[in-house]
């Protein structure tokens, strides 16, 4: 569970995921996550972001081997095709269970904000990324 935020003064939460895990206020971006044997808790002030973006990780050579074997299986050019055309669809699952995107917001002092986008559209994402630029930029123009 993520612990209740306790905002400054004059600070707003302009955005925020299910359960606040990521949320964006007018003065900082917070991570706040605890897993089973695991927490992570990180704040960025938005004078000191250096830079976001969405990350995707996939391994598409997985693809390939699936259908390499697949095709192999149909084609009987083996002793035992099922055993080709089972090892393709195991393969197809790995692919699809080790796809990732994490969206990642940097600090100018060298510490990040890695949040798994579990369940996030891309859409989302970059509507939250957005969100955090557009904050920083009025943060810069409000210190000038």
């Amino acid at each position: 569970m993520s612990t209740k935020v306790t905002l400054l003064p004059g600070e707003q939460v302009v955005m925020s995921s299910e359960k606040n895990i990521l949320m964006l206020t007018t003065k900082r971006v917070r991570f706040d996550s605890e897993q089973v044997g695991s927490s992570s808790f990180v704040s960025i002030t938005l004078d000191s972001v250096a830079s976001c973006g969405v990350v995707t990780r996939s391994y598409p050579i997985l693809l390939v081997l699936a259908a390499l074997a697949f095709i192999g299986g149909l084609t009987r050019a083996s002793d035992s095709p099922m055993a080709l055309i089972g090892a393709a669809a195991i393969l197809v699952i790995i692919y699809f269970a080790t796809r990732r995107a994490i969206i990642s917001i940097a600090s100018n002092g060298g510490d990040a904000i890695q949040a798994p986008a579990n369940g996030m559209k891309r859409s989302s994402l970059i509507e939250f990324l957005d969100a955090v630029e557009s904050e920083k930029l009025k943060c810069g123009d409000a210190s000038r």
